[in-house]
């Protein structure tokens, strides 16, 4: 039985039920997955894509629901095992393929013409695992090996937020937000020149082909 076998008769969320199947987080040291490299090890750099209109405020700037997916279903992350310019093309494919699955409707929802793959964010597996709110004593973030046959390189996020009240989980979701943005931004390659005022209203230090182009304001929203 695989770890991501779920109890469709449950009325806990797929992230719930996969924190109460590894209520301390050891999975996280197992390889889940037959098409993965391994667990996921806390140096490892994942990369998380930006969606517009998802994800952002109504004023522009990135939203705190950037991990909201990580509380409920779970969010996915792309693995860069050898680093981001060995993985950086495949990585920006996956989310622009993801992008146009939703906008036509293949990904089993209505279709969404406004969705946009504007950029992906990077950071490392320890420093997700090691958010957590001032008064917890331990950790609330997991990230899972999830290699799939069409994605060896797929990892997990899940938010433990048992216990939490609806501010704790806001906070929760900011905190994760500012790390994804303390790199910057890697803008899409297929964002046109046009539209790259989406890139620039996440307020983040934009990467336009490995180089920074702009600097702005952190941690906003």
């Amino acid at each position: 039985m695989s770890f991501y076998d779920l109890d469709n008769e449950s009325k806990l969320t797929r992230a719930q039920q996969l924190v109460a199947k590894d209520k301390d987080g050891a999975k996280q040291l197992e390889k889940v997955s037959e098409q993965s490299p391994g667990p996921v090890s806390d140096n490892e750099l994942l990369a998380r894509s930006l969606d517009y209109p998802n994800k952002f405020t109504a004023t522009g700037g990135v939203d705190e629901t950037l991990f909201q997916d990580a509380f409920t279903h779970g969010a996915s992350a792309q693995r860069l095992i050898r680093g981001w310019e060995a993985h950086a093309t495949d990585a920006h494919n996956r989310f622009e393929e993801r992008a146009k699955a939703r906008r036509e409707g293949t990904d089993g929802h209505d279709p969404n013409l406004s969705n946009q793959y504007v950029g992906a964010f990077r950071m490392t597996a320890g420093e997700l695992r090691a958010c957590k709110l001032d008064r917890d004593t331990g950790p609330r973030v997991r990230v899972y090996d999830a290699g799939e046959e069409s994605d060896e390189l797929h990892a997990e996020i899940i938010v433990d937020d048992t216990g939490l009240n609806r501010p704790e989980k806001k906070e929760l979701r900011v905190r994760l937000m500012i790390i994804a943005q303390q790199q910057g931004l890697f803008v899409s390659p297929y964002l046109g020149a046009g539209d790259l005022s989406r890139a620039e209203g996440t307020q983040c230090t934009l990467h336009l082909g490995g180089e920074a182009v702009g600097q702005f304001e952190l941690g906003h929203g």
